[in-house]
């Protein structure tokens, strides 16, 4: 299963390096940008690579608040973009709370984050 999620990922990094040689309106490259670098996130998540995904997600979402007054119909994809940020760092946290069984202290900060 993990295999074939990092093919996914290689295949989605390929896709991003031709986009770049491929001159495309500029909401329509941001729009499928925004999308790809969801799908991305979630297999970081999926794969347990957490800090990776929840960085992903936050550049991805910082990326959204950007350029959403530039270009409006980016705001449906806010909503996805969101729940992959919130999603990572929720299962981030949990993923901590089990480390946390060893003595270590959950980090927290991410449910504040979250909220």
């Amino acid at each position: 299963r993990d295999f074939i999620l990092y093919c996914r990922l290689r295949v989605l990094y390929l896709i991003k390096s031709v986009r770049k040689q491929i001159e495309y309106n500029e909401c329509i490259r941001i729009r499928k940008e925004i999308q790809e670098d969801v799908e991305i996130g979630k297999i970081l998540t999926r794969i347990e690579k957490y800090q990776a995904a929840v960085d992903f997600n936050r550049r991805n979402y910082e990326k959204v608040l950007l350029n959403i007054s530039e270009y409006p119909e980016l705001k449906r994809l806010g909503h996805g973009v969101v729940y992959a940020y919130a999603q990572s760092l929720y299962k981030a946290f949990r993923a901590s709370l089990r480390k946390s069984d060893a003595g270590n202290d959950p980090p927290h900060h991410y449910l504040e984050e979250a909220e």
